[in-house]
């Protein structure tokens, strides 16, 4: 804490936090500005605060501790400079408070005034750079379809059912699927009898909106099949029956209607075999293949949420 100085001619005690203006200093400039007239009813306390800034914080108060004025001054260019700014300061208080006090304002005219009063500096601000928020994960959506599949050859067809899950970003181009498919039996004549399969299998894949607008959209698919086939003969001395795997890929396009969260389509698909699966007689040479590439047309809706 800066000296007290008990100013006998002003009758005004100084306060001053520090030595840049000190209290000397600033009672040399009240002296020349108040005059003499002053010991006679100033008994006030000036409070000189420096801040880390440079800048000064000068309050004023009467003997009963009632503010008359308070006020931050800028940094000076020099001690005497600061001093002098924050004499004027004072002086000014004075004389609107103690009309005996004689302001000589002709000093004030050949000296430079105090700056008027400015908003007090902001207080100093930590700016720190904005950490970039994560990356908000893109929601899904879903759609669950049915259809009914027509498994299409030369001499027959067959009626099935296909049920598929669908899923990816919302708003994206493509999706990932996975779904089943059954078709009803086909028969196929092997002398002197006839022979009947059918098939059922999953398929995994992925889809993609090769063209769309708001209401609709064509639709390429691809992905990989694997299930079961199972043949069986009739009318032979004795009737047999077997069941095997079979893998396979598929591909599809169809032309969908999205008018809402329903979304009818009609389309068409073609599944190809891996394996050669045949009907064959024991003891004769008659037989029969199975065919390894089916094509399929299909007519569903997606339930889209």
């Amino acid at each position: 804490m800066g000296a007290l100085l008990a100013t006998l001619v002003l009758a005004m005690e100084i306060h001053a936090s520090g030595a840049c203006p000190s209290s000397a200093q600033v009672q040399r400039q009240l002296g020349p500005l108040l005059g003499d007239a002053a010991a006679a009813g100033a008994s006030d306390v000036a409070t000189i605060k420096h801040e880390r800034d440079g800048s000064v914080s000068v309050s004023l108060a009467d003997a009963e501790g009632r503010a008359i004025g308070d006020r931050r001054l800028p940094r000076a260019r020099s001690c005497d400079d600061q001093a002098e700014t924050v004499g004027v300061t004072l002086a000014i208080w004075e004389a609107q408070l103690h009309p005996e006090i004689s302001l000589r304002l002709d000093r004030l005219s050949r000296e430079t005034p105090p700056p008027p009063a400015a908003a007090p500096a902001p207080e100093a601000t930590l700016v720190r750079p904005a950490v970039p928020l994560p990356a908000r994960p893109r929601s899904l959506a879903h759609a669950l379809g049915f259809a009914a599949v027509g498994d299409a050859r030369a001499s027959d067809w067959s009626p099935g059912a296909r049920a598929e899950l669908r899923f990816g970003p919302a708003g994206a181009r493509w999706r990932l699927g996975v779904g089943g498919v059954a078709v009803g039996r086909h028969a196929v004549a092997v002398p002197p009898g006839q022979a009947s399969w059918w098939r059922a299998f999953l398929i995994l894949g992925a889809e993609l909106d090769v063209a769309r607008s708001d209401h609709w959209a064509a639709v390429l698919g691809a992905g990989a099949a694997g299930g079961i086939v199972s043949i069986a003969g009739s009318g032979f001395d004795v009737d047999r029956s077997s069941r095997s795997l079979d893998l396979g890929g598929e591909v599809s396009a169809r032309a969908e209607w999205r008018p809402g969260r329903l979304h009818p389509w009609l389309g068409a698909s073609v599944v190809t075999w891996a394996r050669r699966q045949a009907v064959d007689l024991q003891g004769v040479s008659t037989g029969s293949a199975l065919p390894r590439v089916e094509p399929m047309l299909a007519g569903g809706a997606d339930f889209v949420w």
